[in-house]
C-alpha cells in the first residue's frame, strides 16, 4: 500500500518535470521526487492513523497499513530489507508477548513486518511529544514507557496487559533501551520488562534481530540485509514458577542463540 504509494509520487513528480525542464535538470528531478515520495509516504501514515482514529487496535486492516508503512520506511529511507526465518513458529491467535533485541530505532518497524497479527510496541515517552509520532503511536495502541516515572509506567503497563489478555501483541525490547548497539547480542535484561507477559499468562516469543546494530553505519546509503529469526514460543506452564530474572536469562539465551554472527565464529 505505502510502497506502491511511493512510487506513484516519485513517478508522478519526476515524469511530470521532465517535461518542464530536461536534460541535467533530470539529476535534480530524480532526487526531489525521492524526497516527494518520502513525504507522501509519511503523510499517508498520519492519514492512515486519523481515518482510523476510533477503531479498535484489533483492527487487522489498520495492523496491515502498519506493516505496510514499516515495508516502505525501511526500504526508501533506510535502505533496509527484512528476511524473517520461523515465522510460521508465529502463533496465530492466543496471549502472546515477544522478546526482542534492540540496537536500532528501525527495530520496532522490523518486528511489524514480522508479526502479521494486531500489534504494537513500548516506545519512551519522550516520543509522544512529536505531533505525528504523537498520534500514530496512541492509534497503534502502544504502550509509553516513563523513564523516570514508575506510576506512569505501571500505569500505562496495566491498559497493555488489558490488551495482551484480549489477543493483541505486544513486543518488548528487555534491554530496556538500545544498548551496546555494536553488537547484535543482547548483555543483560530488566527483569520488570516480563511483568507485561506473567501478568496475562501469556505465550513468550522470543525473536532475534540480526544486523540491526549495522543500520546505523550504513544508512542510507549502504544496504543493510537483517535477517529476523523466530524461536519456538514458551508458553506459560513452562516459566510460571520461575522468577523474572530466571525468565530474562532464558529469554535472553533464546535471543541470542539466533545471533548468525555468534554461529558463524564458532
Amino acid at each position: 500500500m505505502f510502497t506502491v504509494l511511493f512510487i506513484i509520487s516519485f513517478l508522478a513528480f519526476f515524469i511530470g518535470m521532465s517535461f518542464v525542464l530536461s536534460g541535467w535538470w533530470m539529476i535534480l528531478w530524480f532526487i526531489l521526487a525521492y524526497l516527494v515520495g518520502i513525504f507522501m509516504v509519511w503523510l499517508g501514515i498520519y492519514v492512515h492513523a486519523l481515518i482510523l482514529y476510533k477503531s479498535s487496535y484489533m483492527n487487522r486492516y489498520k495492523n496491515y497499513g502498519w506493516r505496510s508503512a514499516s515495508v516502505a520506511v525501511g526500504i526508501f529511507m533506510f535502505n533496509v530489507s527484512v528476511k524473517i526465518v520461523g515465522g510460521e513458529k508465529i502463533p496465530k491467535d492466543g496471549k502472546l508477548v515477544v522478546y526482542s533485541n534492540h540496537k536500532s530505532y528501525l527495530d520496532p518497524m522490523i518486528m511489524m513486518q514480522t508479526i502479521k497479527r494486531p500489534s504494537a510496541f513500548t516506545p519512551k515517552s519522550s516520543l509522544y511529544k512529536i505531533p505525528l509520532f504523537k498520534t500514530v503511536l496512541k492509534v497503534m495502541g502502544c504502550m509509553p514507557v516513563y523513564r523516570g516515572d514508575d506510576r506512569k509506567t505501571a500505569k500505562a503497563l496495566v491498559d497493555a496487559i488489558k490488551k495482551v489478555e484480549n489477543g493483541f501483541v505486544m513486543t518488548v525490547f528487555p534491554e530496556g533501551g538500545r544498548k551496546d548497539r555494536e553488537t547484535d547480542e543482547v548483555k543483560a535484561t530488566r527483569a520488570g520488562a516480563f511483568k507485561m507477559a506473567v501478568k496475562p499468562q501469556a505465550t513468550i516469543l522470543p525473536i532475534t534481530i540480526n544486523g540491526n546494530s549495522q543500520i546505523q553505519h550504513n544508512a542510507p546509503f549502504r544496504h543493510t540485509r537483517i535477517t529476523v529469526v523466530v524461536h519456538d514460543p514458551i508458553p506459560y506452564e513452562t516459566y510460571k514458577d520461575m522468577q523474572t530474572s530466571e525468565i530474562g536469562d532464558m529469554v535472553m539465551d533464546a535471543i541470542n542463540s539466533g545471533l548468525i554472527e555468534n554461529k558463524n565464529n564458532k
